[in-house]
């Protein structure tokens, strides 16, 4: 495993893509598709085994640290700036923009099986119904609905996750872009003098 250790609920939500006030059910959601995504056997690169620990050490630590609401208390966020964090920033980078694309996979996914389940709907309807099919047809419409809602709060949840990390990356591109400017000048005045 990795040296460095998990040290707060806030580190291990980062690790799964989640926010922190996340259920249970949630977390593990999160911890199988990134699990699938980052397992060495699958996915042969160079630094998905280390990832692949630190999403197996932020799931433990999630489970045996629950979000309790009443004990969270938001502490001011200090921004670190050395190189490591630097090179950790590059790397979720990274990693994001790869679960982007299995997200939109995924959704790609969701879409076909939706056309799929409504030109079933249109053949059904097209014949007679008898009272077994509309009983399952009702049965459908309301698990339809409670999927619909569930997704709508997963989305809300993820918007607020991805705006905290714009505003990290937006952050931490900053302080890149001020020290290139930095290493430019300093180079600019060694060549005058």
């Amino acid at each position: 495993m990795g040296t460095k250790h998990i040290l707060s609920r806030q580190e291990a939500c980062r690790y799964l893509g989640i926010a922190e006030n996340a259920t249970e059910e949630e977390v593990k959601r999160a911890y199988r598709l990134m699990a699938k995504q980052y397992h060495p056997d699958v996915n042969i690169q160079v630094d998905t085994r280390e990832v692949y620990y630190k999403i197996q050490e932020a799931y433990q630590y999630l489970l045996s640290h629950p979000y309790m609401p009443q004990q969270m208390v938001r502490q001011p966020r200090i921004f670190q700036t050395d190189t490591q964090v630097r090179e950790q920033y590059r790397k979720q980078k990274r990693f994001e923009e790869e679960r982007k694309k299995v997200l939109l996979r995924e959704e790609m996914l969701k879409r076909q099986e939706r056309k799929t389940a409504s030109m079933q709907q249109s053949r059904v309807s097209s014949k007679k119904k008898t009272v077994e099919e509309e009983a399952l047809e009702k049965i459908r419409a309301i698990w339809l609905a409670e999927t619909i809602h569930r997704q709508i709060e997963q989305d809300k949840e993820m918007k607020e996750a991805e705006n905290r990390r714009k505003l990290y990356q937006a952050f931490m591109q900053q302080k890149i872009n001020e020290e290139e400017e930095q290493k430019q000048k300093k180079s600019f005045w060694r060549k005058i003098k």
